[in-house]
């Protein structure tokens, strides 16, 4: 575990904190709409059931890997997240329901979690709402679809923090479904205070949307890449020392990134976690062996991401299934790599008519044809780019000839 993660202990206060504040925030809120005792405790039954739902999807996800980004290691993020979203959807009901401005909140629950768990848990939340207001179930589609058009349009972020076409379609889409309901109530009859309330919605839904993207890649995006940013250095010490102790690793570590950074940029893969995972796939091995630790726990001393972990995980045990297409990327390019190092050491100083790209292309379909890819998240449109940059490399091949 990394040292800047939450220990199991801290996760399972979070998650009673979040069970106790989210029932006295509702129980109250209740109280202060005039509902029944017997309402209020029928209320409370409901969303704690829902609450068992919402946990039991988070550590869930959480088990099988599917949380995204580095949200297992911090579920204070989504519980802090949550219990605002919880005050602000039961304070909501004072105000017309125009002026709800609640999509933002199905985008944050769903960045500091997952999909599944960010929309159960705002379908919770926004339900709440409605039933406080007394609205109809109209409003509570309307708002539950447009909050996941935003969970959905901005569920992954590149590596290049891609944010202006979501952003458009989202605005767009949720401009047209909050209008169009103002207008469908007033009967088709249009005046300028019809839109007043509607206007402020968006806006304030836009700027909202604005601050929780902001934040997410302060929090976790930029946090990171500077973590890349010091490993994935060829001067850094774990790489650099490989350059006096074993030319071999360190000329194939410098060459396998670069066709996996290769690779990544040019089919929209995370290039950092590409270049880092050829960089370290075999030293890991060679630290691993010579520090009789695990893998876990070189990576955790030199604070490695956990994404970055995962490719070594399924890049070195063979009890773990290739899955992120960076692994992909990285097990071909060391398999050409490798291979074309050894011809060129056969070679041993003669020249020859060799077409390595040819080479390279062999190696490709035999690595697919042996089925170990066939769990991954490659497509056919990806091994087919990988064909082209392989076979598009005469002069680095040229240049790994002269070494």
């Amino acid at each position: 575990m990394k040292k800047n993660e939450e220990a199991v202990w801290q996760k399972i206060i979070w998650i009673i904190l979040m069970i106790l504040l989210t029932v006295l925030i509702i129980g109250v809120a209740a109280y202060f709409y005039g509902k029944s005792f017997r309402d209020i405790f029928m209320l409370l039954l409901i969303v704690a059931a829902a609450l068992g739902a919402v946990l039991f999807s988070l550590l869930q996800s959480n088990i099988f890997g599917t949380l995204h980004y580095d949200n297992g290691g911090h579920y204070g993020r989504f519980v802090l997240t949550f219990i605002v979203s919880a005050v602000v959807c039961c304070a909501l009901p004072l105000l017309p329901n125009d002026g709800w401005a609640v999509p933002p909140l199905a985008l944050a629950l769903t960045l500091f979690s997952n999909t599944v768990t960010g929309l159960l848990s705002y379908s919770l939340l926004l339900g709440i709402c409605v039933y406080f207001s007394a609205a109809d179930m109209l409003i509570f589609l309307l708002y539950f679809l447009m909050g996941c058009l935003f969970a959905v349009l901005f569920e992954r972020l590149d590596e290049a923090y891609r944010t202006g076409a979501p952003m458009f379609i989202a605005t767009m889409g949720y401009t047209v479904g909050v209008i169009g309901k103002s207008v469908f109530e007033n009967h088709g009859a249009l005046t300028a205070d019809l839109f007043i309330m509607p206007i402020i919605n968006i806006f304030i839904s836009f700027i909202l949307l604005l601050a929780v993207l902001r934040f997410y890649c302060a929090s976790v995006v930029d946090k990171e890449k500077e973590g890349y940013l010091l490993i994935n250095d060829q001067e850094y010490r774990l790489l650099a020392q490989y350059k006096q102790e074993d030319r071999q690793l360190y000329y194939n570590a410098i060459h396998t990134a670069y066709f996996a950074e290769k690779t990544a940029r040019l089919l929209h893969m995370d290039v950092d976690l590409a270049k880092n995972g050829g960089y370290y796939h075999r030293i890991i091995v060679s630290e691993c062996k010579k520090q009789g630790k695990t893998l876990e726990q070189i990576c955790e001393k030199h604070k490695f991401p956990p994404q970055a972990i995962r490719l070594l995980q399924e890049y070195n045990y063979k009890s773990q299934n290739m899955k992120l297409r960076e692994t992909v990327a990285v097990y071909l390019a060391d398999s050409v790599v490798s291979s074309i190092m050894y011809l060129l050491g056969k070679e041993d100083g003669k020249k020859e008519d060799t077409d390595y790209g040819k080479v390279a292309i062999a190696i490709v379909r035999r690595k697919i044809d042996s089925g170990i890819l066939n769990d991954s998240d490659i497509s056919l449109s990806d091994i087919g780019g990988m064909e082209k940059i392989y076979t598009g490399e005469k002069l680095y091949y040229d240049f790994l000839r002269g070494e």
